[in-house]
């Protein structure tokens, strides 16, 4: 198969495994990077250019790794590939839902999976409704599309929670409010959601007394046998959202599993050395089986295209 991989170099580790993985399985793989792309619209014809040339009808499958600070144009991007009647492994939609903090909880709620409980205000008077929605200090602040434990904040008082809160409004930061779950402090688990299949979990912990668990942020991880409810709870998530391919958070609760985030472009390089999984060749066997309920036919110029697959030769040097 072709298959194009939409991405930037924000990861660098993440894209070379993905395009070594694709190769070994024999599949011809193009990066395209987001920022070189294109899109042109009319009533008769659309499409999208790739450093200047039209793409069209070039691949049986594309897989976006969109990093945050690209979330509008990538998505506006994919969202065109999609329009093409391309398969994509995630819809921008469900990426969407998955980016967006809240609107994630929301999808989450409304499906019935537990999540912390969690606020969300924009104005300054309506800060001490959310603090005290979730239960009061201390409390974490998160931004909307933080990612990998970045913007992330603990705060231990009142005072505290609306300076953070406050000069994150200030900077035009998107924030949401939640409840603070103590008996999970430092510790969660990190579930590998491919279509309807957990395919490798972790149980990440804090080595410096950080509240945080992300193995980005200096954690350590190790494999987890995950309980049947936990197992439900991740898959649920990922089903409210719509999602294919996603990290799963979750912590353990006197209450039970639950969901305290939603990765769109979960990194796996360190659930790969901790469970010697091959993540990448798992990601593609849910893509070979997908793309070709989705198959399309025709191509653009074949030395434009062999040009971009001889391009990523790069990323495995």
């Amino acid at each position: 198969m072709r298959i194009a991989i939409l991405a930037t170099d924000s990861d660098p580790r993440g894209l070379s495994r993905l395009v070594e993985s694709g190769q070994e399985r024999g599949h011809d793989i193009v990066v395209l990077n987001i920022l070189s792309c294109s899109v042109s619209v009319s009533s008769e014809k659309s499409c999208v250019h790739y450093e200047g040339q039209e793409l069209e009808n070039n691949f049986d499958a594309i897989i976006p790794r969109i990093d945050v600070p690209h979330t509008d144009y990538g998505f506006t991007i994919l969202r065109q590939f999609e329009a093409m009647g391309y398969y994509i492994a995630d819809t921008p939609l469900a990426l969407a839902r998955g980016r967006d903090k809240f609107r994630c909880f929301q999808h989450l709620v409304a499906n019935k999976v537990p999540i912390p409980m969690t606020g969300f205000a924009h104005s300054k008077e309506d800060y001490d409704v959310i603090i005290n929605t979730v239960g009061g200090p201390p409390l974490i602040i998160k931004l909307v599309e933080g990612t990998e434990g970045v913007g992330v904040f603990l705060a231990e008082g009142e005072k505290e929670a609306r300076n953070i809160i406050w000069t994150l409004h200030q900077l035009n930061s998107k924030i949401v409010v939640q409840e603070f779950i103590k008996e999970s402090s430092g510790e969660d688990i990190r579930c590998f959601v491919i279509g309807d299949r957990i395919v490798a979990s972790i149980r990440r912990k804090a080595t410096d007394g950080d509240f945080r668990a992300n193995v980005s942020q200096g954690g350590a991880a190790d494999v987890i046998d995950l309980t049947a409810e936990e197992k439900r709870v991740a898959l649920a998530a990922t089903k409210a959202v719509g999602l294919n391919i996603a990290g799963v958070d979750l912590i353990r609760s006197k209450n039970g599993p639950m969901v305290i985030e939603i990765n769109t472009s979960p990194a796996f390089n360190g659930l790969e050395k901790a469970t010697g999984m091959d993540i990448p060749g798992e990601i593609y066997q849910f893509v070979e089986k997908q793309a070709k309920k989705h198959k399309k036919s025709g191509a653009t110029s074949a030395s434009f295209v062999q040009k971009l697959i001889d391009n990523v030769s790069n990323l495995r040097s």
